[in-house]
């Protein structure tokens, strides 16, 4: 294929990313020539194709790669986003087997589980801010776990069943997946994927950021490294505890006062690799590796402060339909009322759901009154000082306000407003709170790195989170299927966490207790960046299901490592070029909005939903979802006799 910088240019095949630890290292193979445009790197889009004929072509093209303007790439690999995405990236020859080897860190591999390799050499794809001239003492330790003993959750078996051939009268048998509910002791790993680092961190992350304030949590990104690590000042707390030093996985003792991270093996991704090999060594071989190839630390993401932050955050239907909204009135009317009594407008006739969108309707109305405050704030002001609009219609608006009538401006507010009132139809309606990041219970954390029984200072269904208020609230992670996934907590404080966090203050980062199942109820969580919903709208609390969660007890089991290969690694590719979460999280709606008083139907649709949940967390191929989904509509048209939809 050969297409001149022009075509390039005019088609859209030039996209700018985000800068990464890859860009670092082709740039640093270039040497002399610094040109940002990455010709050694293209990407390719492919989704994963069910025609032969199309299938055959995407594996010809991992198999053999391309030429491309006179220069041949090869299949090089994929982050897990892109992977969702199926993309894929490939690299010029030229350049191919040095930024192999660089990503490997100079680990020959020879078996292993592909997915979970590829994921781990892939790392440094990720988009992220270097930090220039600047590596932290690290000190690894292992990573924690214990054992929840006698969880009443429910959870999947498998059963062989007995079926009856309508035609032929031939009985047969098929392996059905059940839903179940009991007592089960429950693995968890309560600081997975976090660590913890000293000051001095936190102030170069704010230096390299040009940030006005010092952010305390920071999502880390170094080749077989990845997690989330937040600001704890552990050495006066160590100190106070009466501990000088901390010996790391590998045996060495260190020093606490030269330490600025403690960070562990969920983080560490190469660290079973680096241990076969190197044995006590390991971590030395890897810094030495990181130091010979120039690898930075790169920060990902960082924890942010409220000032920047909308106190409110619009919801979506995954939410909204894992909570008990129905509207007793509605119902009624729907099985007993007759056309034209009920008017869905009326105050009295108002369900939870009017109550909770009340405040997004005002909004809309005012800005369609005029009122110059909120339009203000619809079109994107944050703050009044040092701001840069964020489009022309609002740079003009905020140098006169007589421009909020010219038609330009009122055409742009129409279909904004537009957009939004649309979307709040299917849920997208403001509700109090906003997303946070998780971290493990950091004073339990330190505890177990210096070798005592980690106790922690937060009780089970407690998380301490300085910017909401005290109390009950909500705990929601995308995507949501199931409403045992919508995790009922207690906020608080106590002296320990007022004596050692009183940081958090002001910034978004949830930190959980070590005593129950907050990370696997939600929707198998860990603590390596990922965030969740923290909601205390009064009517959305009291509107939690309770129902037991429903969890993978095969969760994260390993798969049986293959041969590292390229038929092996085409073979992955292949099967991993999409996600069907969209699709098995519809599938979840077709059941979540039926209503029904019949008690057997409803506990149907509830496990059907549970049975969702873990084909999400799985990713399990769509047909299995829409089976489900297929199989409520037919229940649906032949057996239920009332019932209506939200």
């Amino acid at each position: 294929m050969q297409i001149t910088r022009e075509a390039e240019i005019e088609n859209e095949y030039l996209i700018a990313q985000g800068y990464s630890l890859l860009f670092d290292q082709i740039l640093r193979l270039r040497a002399k020539n610094q040109n940002h445009h990455m010709k050694e790197l293209i990407l390719v889009v492919a989704k994963k194709e069910q025609k032969e004929e199309k299938a055959n072509q995407l594996k010809q093209l991992l198999y053999g790669g391309f030429t491309y303007n006179g220069i041949h790439y090869s299949r090089f690999g994929k982050s897990a986003s892109q992977g969702k995405q199926g993309i894929t990236a490939f690299v010029s020859d030229d350049i191919f087997e040095e930024l192999y080897t660089i990503t490997q860190m100079d680990m020959e591999i020879h078996n292993c589980v592909i997915s979970k390799y590829e994921a781990q050499r892939c790392l440094p794809f990720s988009s992220c801010t270097i930090l220039p001239d600047y590596m932290p003492n690290i000190v690894i330790i292992g990573e924690y776990e214990k054992v929840l003993e006698r969880q009443l959750v429910k959870y999947v078996v498998e059963r062989q069943r007995e079926f009856t051939d309508k035609d032929t009268g031939k009985k047969g048998t098929y392996n059905s997946r059940e839903i179940e509910e009991g007592y089960k002791d429950i693995k968890l790993s309560p600081f997975d994927g976090c660590g913890c680092h000293e000051k001095e961190f936190m102030e170069k992350v704010k230096e390299t950021l040009c940030l006005d304030y010092s952010p305390i949590g920071s999502q880390i990104r170094m080749p077989m490294m990845k997690g989330y690590s937040v600001y704890i000042p552990f050495k006066a707390l160590l100190h106070e505890w009466g501990y000088e030093y901390i010996t790391d996985i590998y045996g060495k003792r260190h020093n606490i006062d030269t330490i600025d991270c403690i960070w562990n093996t969920s983080m560490f991704k190469g660290h079973k690799q680096f241990q076969e090999k190197y044995g006590n060594q390991a971590w030395t071989k890897y810094m030495e590796t990181v130091d010979k190839y120039e690898y930075k630390l790169g920060i990902n993401k960082y924890s942010h402060h409220i000032k920047n932050l909308n106190k409110k955050t619009r919801m979506n239907f995954q939410y909204l339909q894992c909570l008990d909204l129905w509207n007793p009135k509605y119902i009624d009317y729907y099985q007993h009322g007759e056309i034209g009594s009920y008017d869905i407008l009326a105050k009295e006739n108002a369900g939870k759901i009017i109550s909770i969108a009340r405040y997004t309707a005002d909004l809309f109305e005012k800005i369609i009154k005029g009122d110059k405050f909120y339009t203000y704030k619809f079109m994107g002001v944050q703050n009044t000082e040092d701001y840069e609009p964020e489009s022309k219609y609002l740079e003009a608006v905020l140098i006169n306000d007589v421009m909020l009538k010219d038609p330009a401006v009122k055409q742009f507010i129409y279909r904004k407003l537009k957009k939004s009132i649309d979307e709040a139809k299917v849920g997208k309606i403001y509700a109090d709170g906003f997303y946070h990041t998780l971290v493990g219970d950091m004073i339990g954390y330190l505890q177990y790195a210096v070798g005592e029984s980690p106790i922690g200072c937060l009780k089970a269904h407690e998380f301490f989170c300085e910017t909401m208020t005290e109390g009950d609230c909500l705990s929601f992670r995308s995507p949501l299927v199931d409403p045992s996934e919508v995790n009922k907590v207690t906020i608080v404080t106590n002296e320990i966490t007022r004596k050692w966090l009183s940081h958090f203050k002001d910034q978004d980062v949830v930190m959980l207790n070590m005593y129950d199942l907050s990370l696997p109820q939600q929707g198998g969580a860990d603590c390596d960046g990922d965030i969740v919903f923290l909601c205390n709208d009064p009517t959305i609390v009291s509107s939690k299901i309770e129902k037991s969660v429903i969890i993978d007890i095969n969760d994260k089991a390993m798969a049986i490592p293959q041969k590292y290969n390229k038929e092996n690694l085409i073979e992955y590719e292949l099967m991993t070029r999409d996600s069907r979460i969209g699709e098995i999280t519809n599938a979840a709606t077709s059941i979540e909005n039926k209503y029904t008083d019949d008690g057997n139907i409803r506990k149907l649709y509830s496990d059907y939903a549970s049975l969702l949940r873990i084909f999400q967390g799985q990713n399990r191929p769509l047909y299995t979802a829409m089976c489900i989904a297929n199989a409520v509509n037919l229940e649906i048209r032949g057996v239920i006799r009332t019932g209506c939809v939200r």
